[in-house]
């Protein structure tokens, strides 16, 4: 298991324009990672070849494992992001199933996946399934057993699924033995008025249970990788939010870091 950020712990810095993907790969080797998964805040579909040849020895150069992230399971947009990871040399293609305008019932997911397997299989990529908001662990966890290849798992996210009103605990357990990915992120619950306010925080200062989450997925899966993600809202001022959002990465990557240790012999 290794240490990892996704570009979503600096999504602030990637939507300001302060980040480019070249600089968030110089900013992980500076946090001291060791993966790096771009995802969709930061398409790699419209980057020219030389780009691409460019990222690719970037990562080589800082000792930096890539993974992809995108939204929408369309064959196309899957089989156009599996050559970008053959390029790229990333062994791994994270997806958000559906879009706004792309969300097909549950068995023509299946299908759309059962046709994917063998270009899976072809460019030696594993596709990691992320539990968003569109189905529950349950239904997520049906969606691999029934497409039941290898290649195809989970990117397993403990907060996603609160917003089909399924716990960490059990979000945890229900999908960390299909789990070939993981995201790290924290929250607090506050109640400001008569509803609940769910809000992010460095790791460490919230409720989920981080060193459950490594143990589950690790007994299912010693080779997935965990990344710290951040929810964290913008501040009144782009400067500060951007150096809080530094403040709370570089905190989450030593709290992570720190409990891999912990945990003996996790992180590589």
């Amino acid at each position: 298991m290794k240490l990892g950020i996704s570009s979503y712990a600096y999504r602030w810095a990637v939507r300001t324009a302060r980040m480019d993907v070249f600089a968030l790969l110089d900013r992980a080797h500076d946090v001291g990672v060791d993966v790096v998964q771009i995802c969709d805040n930061l398409p790699l579909h419209d980057q020219s070849d030389e780009a691409l040849a460019d990222l690719a020895r970037r990562a080589d150069h800082l000792d930096l494992d890539l993974e992809i992230g995108i939204k929408g399971s369309q064959p196309e947009n899957l089989r156009r992001h599996l050559a970008i990871a053959k390029r790229l040399d990333a062994r791994l293609l994270r997806v958000v199933l559906t879009t706004d305008t792309w969300s097909p019932p549950l068995d023509d997911l299946v299908g759309v996946l059962e046709g994917m397997c063998s270009d899976l299989h072809e460019a030696s990529v594993t596709l990691a399934v992320e539990n968003h908001f569109h189905l529950s662990p349950d239904e997520l966890a049906g969606l691999v057993q029934a497409v039941d290849d290898p290649l195809i798992g989970v990117c397993l996210d403990p907060l996603n699924a609160i917003t089909k009103l399924v716990g960490v605990p059990e979000t945890i357990e229900t999908l960390a033995p299909f789990a070939v990915s993981a995201h790290a992120k924290d929250a607090v619950i506050t109640r400001p008025r008569t509803g609940f306010y769910i809000s992010g925080c460095p790791l460490g200062e919230g409720l989920v249970d981080l060193a459950g989450l490594v143990s589950a997925v690790r007994r299912h899966n010693p080779a997935a990788n965990v990344l710290v993600e951040c929810w964290m809202d913008r501040l009144d001022d782009e400067e500060t939010t951007l150096a809080q959002e530094e403040r709370w990465v570089r905190q989450s990557v030593s709290h992570l870091n720190q409990l891999l240790e912990r945990m003996g012999g996790t992180y590589e």
